[in-house]
């Protein structure tokens, strides 16, 4: 409706323009012209000079001359004044959009008037405005892309850790029975199968289905030692089950892994070595609450944290709407992870 009432808008505009023009102009014209005979006949009068016919014909026609040229002059001086207010607001529409440029559209046109000039403003401000969140939606699907790989290339790095360690472990060492060499298959394979579901989550391929876990307490006893063996060369491990039970959940396995694993990239990183790693897991009234405390490595062993691990554990706790806590005081440092259960 406002587009349609804007219609030739402009040209209705300049058109009164030019009306105003010509009925000032012509006012001005015939002012100028009947003050000019006055004071010329007043003037005539007073110094007693009489004219003929054909000196008051060649007068006249000398006076409506000049006052039709000045006519003239108010009339381009007034049009070009007058539209001249029209393209000033266009220049400015011109300089507005290259402002848009150098400002990345961060630039607004103000808007005049109800014409055609300000339509193409609000257009230009529109445009400018959609590519802006177009931008922003770009930036922020690159950054959730970007953010995304890294945390996946940090999950990652632990269970290929672990395929190194126990690759390594089983092809240097001489006696090893078949059991002993079966369970760590197992462990390399389980591993192996946890890379592969997180680079089919890295390439969109996800698998997003849960699955209800019946033995929950045994499942993550597994997870426990798991994580056991990932620390037990460098680290002494206290795990107390002691308040756990047996529960069921819905979940999906990988979530629950990523967080153990997160647990123990981040103890690799930043614990203390020389003391105990306590790792505990109780349910009550269908909540999982798993702690984990160490002590942190002194200022000289201190390595650089980027938290992607804890960000990591943060993302997928959330997304289960659970509960994830860090405590910190003095040198010790603690989470808390929080998880429902079923039924």
């Amino acid at each position: 409706m406002l587009t349609k009432n804007r219609k030739n808008k402009l040209l209705k505009e300049i058109l009164e323009i030019l009306l105003a023009c010509a009925i000032s102009s012509s006012f001005a014209f015939y002012f100028l012209y009947i003050t000019s005979i006055s004071i010329a006949e007043t003037y005539l009068y007073n110094r007693h000079i009489i004219l003929n016919n054909i000196q008051i014909s060649t007068f006249d026609v000398w006076i409506k001359s000049i006052c039709f040229c000045a006519g003239i002059v108010i009339f381009i001086s007034l049009f070009l004044f007058l539209l001249g207010q029209k393209l000033a607001y266009l220049v400015y529409i011109i300089n507005s959009v290259e402002n848009l440029k150098q400002n990345n559209m961060d630039f607004t046109i103000n808007v005049e008037g109800n014409n055609e000039f300000s339509e193409l403003a609000e257009s230009i401000n529109f445009l400018a405005l959609s590519q802006k969140e177009l931008f922003k939606q770009e930036q922020a699907l690159k950054e959730e892309r970007e953010q995304m790989i890294r945390s996946l290339s940090h999950d990652i790095r632990t269970p290929l850790t672990s395929i190194l360690s126990y690759s390594d472990y089983i092809k240097n060492k001489d006696n090893i029975t078949n059991e002993e060499f079966n369970q760590y298959i197992d462990i390399i394979l389980s591993k192996a199968e946890q890379i592969k579901i997180l680079t089919d989550k890295l390439l969109g391929k996800e698998n997003n289905q849960s699955e209800i876990i019946e033995n929950g307490k045994l499942f993550i006893e597994q997870l426990l030692y798991e994580t056991e063996e990932i620390l037990e060369d460098k680290f002494i491990c206290n795990i107390d089950l002691s308040g756990c039970d047996n529960f069921k959940c819905l979940f999906k396995v990988e979530d629950l892994r990523r967080i153990f694993d997160n647990i123990s990239s981040n103890i690799e990183k930043y614990a203390n070595p020389q003391k105990d790693i306590n790792i505990k897991v109780t349910h009550k009234e269908q909540k999982l609450i798993i702690t984990q405390q160490n002590y942190i490595k002194d200022h000289n062993n201190h390595v650089e944290s980027h938290k992607i691990g804890l960000k990591n554990i943060k993302k997928i706790v959330d997304s289960y709407n659970g509960s994830f806590n860090i405590y910190k005081e003095n040198n010790i440092f603690k989470i808390e992870i929080i998880l429902n259960t079923i039924n």
